[in-house]
C-alpha cells in the first residue's frame, strides 16, 4: 500500500473532492493497465481509495488537505461556515497535517540501520499483546530517541540494529513509562504533546515486563525468541522463566 497527499493552501470544498474523483476514474480507464482498478471514496477521511491487483495487489490512498485548517481558531462560526461551503471533515484534514509533517521528519531523521529496527519493532507491535498499543509514530520516535548521543544533531550515528534494539528494550525496562516523566515529545507539534499519553497504567506496566524479559533473553543470546524466527546453532539453551 502507499500514501498520497494533495495540499492547498485554500479550503478542499466536497464538490471538488467529487470532481477529483471522477477525473481520476476517467484517466485510469484510458489506460490498459488502469482497466482493473477499483476506486472508492470517502468524503468524511477526505480520502481517495485505488485498488489493483495484477500484476501485484497494490492500495494507494489519496488524501486531501489545506495549510488553511491548521491556522484558525476553530469555533462554532468556523463550524458554521464549513457546512455553508460543504467543506471538507476538518480534523481528517488536521490529521493529514499531522501525518505530512510526521512523514517529512522520518525522511530527515532514519537511517537504514534504524529503518531495520523499526520493522521488527512493528513485528513485535503486531505478534505480542503488550507492544501492540503502541502506535507507529510512536515507535519511530522511540527508534530515533534511542539511536541519537552526546553530540547528535541532525543525521543518527550508524549503530548495528542489534544495539539499537537494545537500547529500546533498556528504556522501556528502566520503568520510564511509570515514572512521573514528561512522556515522549512530539517534536512535529508547536505545542506539547506526549505521543505516549494516551497508554493506560496497565499497558504501562505490561510493557516494561515484556521490555525487561526481551534483556534477559538478549544476555542469554536468545534474540531469536523475540524476533520470533529459528533458533540459529549458536544459540544457548538456558531460558529465562517468564513469558513476554
Amino acid at each position: 500500500g502507499a500514501n498520497g497527499f494533495c495540499s492547498r493552501n485554500e479550503y478542499n470544498i466536497t464538490p471538488m473532492f467529487e470532481k477529483l474523483f471522477m477525473k481520476l476514474k476517467l484517466k485510469f480507464a484510458e489506460m490498459e493497465e488502469g482497466l482493473d482498478a477499483a476506486f472508492a471514496s470517502s468524503v468524511q477521511e477526505s480520502t481517495i481509495f485505488i485498488k489493483k491487483s495484477e500484476p501485484f495487489p497494490v492500495e494507494l490512498k489519496i488524501q486531501l488537505t489545506s495549510t488553511v485548517f491548521r491556522d484558525e481558531d476553530v469555533n462554532e462560526k468556523t463550524i458554521a461556515c464549513d457546512k455553508a461551503m460543504k467543506v471538507l471533515n476538518r480534523s481528517a484534514c488536521l490529521n493529514v497535517l499531522a501525518l505530512l509533517r510526521q512523514t517529512k521528519w522520518f525522511e530527515s531523521r532514519m537511517s537504514v540501520s534504524l529503518i531495520v529496527v523499526l520493522q521488527l519493532l512493528k513485528d513485535l507491535n503486531k505478534r505480542i499483546p503488550a507492544w501492540s498499543p503502541l502506535s507507529i509514530w510512536s515507535l519511530e520516535l522511540i527508534v530515533e530517541r534511542c539511536a541519537r548521543t552526546k553530540g547528535y544533531s541532525c543525521q543518527p550515528p550508524q549503530f548495528a540494529p542489534a544495539e539499537v534494539i537494545r537500547r529500546v528494550f533498556e528504556l522501556f525496562a528502566s520503568g520510564f513509562l511509570l515514572l512521573n516523566s514528561p512522556g515522549l515529545n512530539d517534536p512535529c507539534e508547536k505545542d506539547p504533546v506526549d505521543v505516549l499519553g494516551y497508554l493506560s497504567a496497565q499497558e504501562r506496566e505490561d510493557l516494561t515486563a515484556s521490555a525487561q524479559y526481551a534483556l534477559r533473553l538478549m544476555v542469554f543470546n536468545q534474540l531469536y525468541k523475540i524476533l520470533g524466527v529459528a533458533q540459529t546453532s549458536c544459540a544457548q539453551e538456558t531460558t529465562p522463566s517468564t513469558p513476554v
